[in-house]
C-alpha cells in the first residue's frame, strides 16, 4: 500500500504565509526520501466545514452506523488513513484558526477514527505514526504552546503516538532578524524531515 501522507493546511494567509513556507520545506524534504509516498493536501484557509452542531453529530454517527458515505466524513477518512500528519497554522489567540478545530472535530468520529472496547476502554483507529505540527507567531509563545497540547492529546485520542512541533516566534518583534528565525525553523523542519523519513 502507498504512503500517505496528509498535509492539514490551516495557512489562513495563504502563498504569503511563513507558516505554509515551513510546512512545504518539510514535504520538500520528506517526499525527496520517500518519493513514492502520496501527499494529500486539505486545504482549511476557505474554512468550507460547517460548524459541527448537535443536529450535524448526530446525523454523522447515523452515517457510520449505517455505512453510508459523505463528503463531510472525509476529514476522519483521510486520519484513519494517513501513515504521517502534517498540520500547518500559525499561533492565533494562543492556538490556532477556528477552521482547524473545526476538521479536527470532523476527524474526531467513532468508529473512523476512534473506538471504545467493551471494557470501556478508548482506542485510537488511526495508522499514522507521526503528527508534526508546524507554527509561526509573531511574538513569543513560550510556554503556552496550548494549540500543541490540544493536538498532542487529539493525537493520543485517534491513536498517534509520535507528535513533534516546529515553531518559528516573534516575527513580528521590532528589530527582529525574521530571515535569520526563518532560516533556523526551516533547517529543524528539513531535520525532523529526514529523521522521520529515515524511520519508516
Amino acid at each position: 500500500m502507498m504512503e500517505q501522507v496528509l498535509f492539514v493546511d490551516a495557512c489562513m494567509r495563504g502563498d504569503v504565509s511563513r507558516t505554509r513556507t515551513l510546512c512545504q520545506a518539510f514535504l520538500a524534504q520528506y517526499t525527496a526520501l520517500r518519493p513514492q509516498c502520496q501527499v494529500l493536501h486539505r486545504d482549511l484557509t476557505g474554512a468550507s466545514l460547517p460548524v459541527l452542531t448537535g443536529p450535524l453529530t448526530q446525523q454523522r454517527d447515523q452515517w457510520v452506523r449505517e455505512g453510508e458515505d459523505s463528503p463531510l466524513l472525509a476529514p476522519a477518512r483521510e486520519v484513519a488513513g494517513a501513515d504521517l500528519i502534517l498540520i500547518g497554522a500559525p499561533y492565533w489567540d494562543l492556538t490556532f484558526p477556528a477552521a482547524l478545530k473545526v476538521y479536527l472535530e470532523w476527524a474526531s468520529t467513532l468508529g473512523l477514527t476512534f473506538a471504545y472496547t467493551p471494557e470501556g476502554e478508548q482506542v485510537g483507529l488511526s495508522r499514522a505514526r507521526h503528527l508534526i505540527f508546524v507554527t509561526t507567531a509573531g511574538g513569543p509563545i513560550g510556554t503556552l504552546n496550548l494549540g500543541y497540547d490540544y493536538l498532542k492529546a487529539w493525537g493520543a485520542m485517534v491513536g498517534i503516538s509520535s507528535t513533534h512541533c516546529i515553531t518559528a516566534e516573534q516575527l513580528d518583534i521590532l528589530g527582529a532578524d525574521v530571515e535569520a528565525i526563518l532560516a533556523q525553523a526551516k533547517q529543524k523542519t528539513a531535520s525532523l524531515a529526514a529523521r522521520l523519513a529515515e524511520k519508516r
